[in-house]
């Protein structure tokens, strides 16, 4: 106890002991080793999560400020121990809690919903957004603002300003021979496909330019260029047909223009989500959101047997952390068996064969005298 130069006041000066302190107080927490562990002798429900953790080193270092020391948890320092063993549990806290994708009952139920309503309204606007979001992948903030009277813009290293999300400028209706399309409205069945232009993006890919294709008429309702029409008639008709214009808006039940927020969205897609699916967890719920919309792009064209190098292509990422987004869904269970398939109607054929070599044509009798003591045998034996 010498070695704590302040013993009394629980504080000392030793930045060796300090840390070793620190790093025993951290692990028994993450351990499950807390207040309610003294009370209750319960270890199951008791872990504390990181950001509590970081919440208490806080408490610490302002005990330390308060008595005019050094705070001993330097939350910057990327090589301390303690830092690093907070990190790694944080993204194993992260692991379970991955966004799931939409439900196909909820896609559903959203396209239904949208088709009964006002096409001005918000329900036909997520539907739209997220019709095509399920070929582009979208993230929040492309299709939507933090609030929903207010442009957010990014400021660009030059010093000009982008709106955050979509612009008329940034849906591009192509026709035959990919020729530009003037007025789109007007000439809607010209339009064999529609380009979405990514003016600002995680990848630093900015600028870029995702084509796609018409569906053919069975598939109308689905069809991203047919919605991605919808999306530039609704903002014409509020009156956002500037190139610089927002397209993420829809008229309330009040008539007033506003804009998509990630927040009104998550809402909706859990409401859908426990509307279709009511047997639907609390803590499944949390894993849907609006980035559910790039799990299920990523997931549908896994699901359609596209490999890495497509997926990558198509919904716009550089590395291989698209893979987090994968899913063993009903459908990847499914071609599991089916591609299995050939193996059991050879091991059902080999087992025929094998059948057959246990018949025996011929007895064979062995001469001289039987000895039936089992000898010794070894364990590897």
């Amino acid at each position: 106890m010498n070695e704590y130069d302040q013993w009394d006041s629980y504080l000392s000066k030793n930045q060796r002991v300090v840390d070793e302190i620190i790093g025993c107080y951290v692990t028994f927490l993450l351990t499950g080793y807390t207040i309610e562990v003294a009370k209750k002798l319960c270890l199951d429900d008791s872990k504390c999560k990181v950001g509590t953790i970081k919440g208490y080193l806080r408490v610490v270092n302002k005990f330390y400020r308060d008595n005019r020391l050094p705070e001993p948890w330097d939350s910057k320092d990327v090589e301390s121990e303690i830092n690093i063993l907070l990190k790694s549990q944080e993204s194993f806290e992260k692991e379970p809690a991955r966004r799931s994708p939409l439900h196909p009952y909820a896609i559903a139920k959203m396209m239904e919903l949208a088709n009964a309503s006002d096409p001005l309204g918000f329900q036909a606007c997520v539907w739209d957004f997220t019709g095509l979001g399920r070929f582009g992948g979208f993230r929040l903030q492309e299709f939507a603002m933090d609030a929903k009277h207010v442009v957010k813009l990014y400021i660009l290293p030059d010093g000009s300003s982008v709106v955050r999300c979509f612009t008329n400028k940034n849906f591009i209706a192509r026709g035959e021979q990919n020729v530009r399309v003037a007025e789109p409205l007007s000439n809607r069945r010209k339009v064999k496909s529609l380009g979405t232009v990514f003016e600002v993006q995680k990848n630093r890919m900015n600028g870029q330019e995702i084509d796609h294709a018409r569906l053919p008429v069975e598939h109308v309702k689905y069809c991203p260029v047919e919605l991605g029409l919808n999306i530039l008639s609704r903002a014409k008709y509020l009156d956002y047909s500037e190139p610089n214009d927002p397209l993420c808006v829809y008229k309330d039940e009040s008539g007033v223009t506003c804009f998509l927020t990630g927040e009104d969205i998550t809402t909706y897609y859990r409401d859908i989500t426990r509307t279709v699916l009511p047997n639907t967890s609390d803590e499944e719920l949390k894993l849907v959101s609006t980035h559910s919309l790039r799990v299920t792009a990523c997931v549908l064209l896994h699901e359609a047997n596209k490999d890495g190098t497509y997926i990558k292509l198509r919904l716009r990422w550089k590395s291989d952390c698209f893979e987090i987004y994968l899913r063993n869904t009903k459908k990847i269970t499914a071609q599991h068996a089916l591609a299995l398939e050939e193996s059991h109607q050879q091991m059902a054929a080999f087992a025929l064969d094998a059948s057959g070599l246990n018949q025996i044509d011929e007895v064979v009798f062995a001469e001289g005298n039987l000895n039936l003591e089992m000898d010794e045998l070894e364990d590897e034996d």
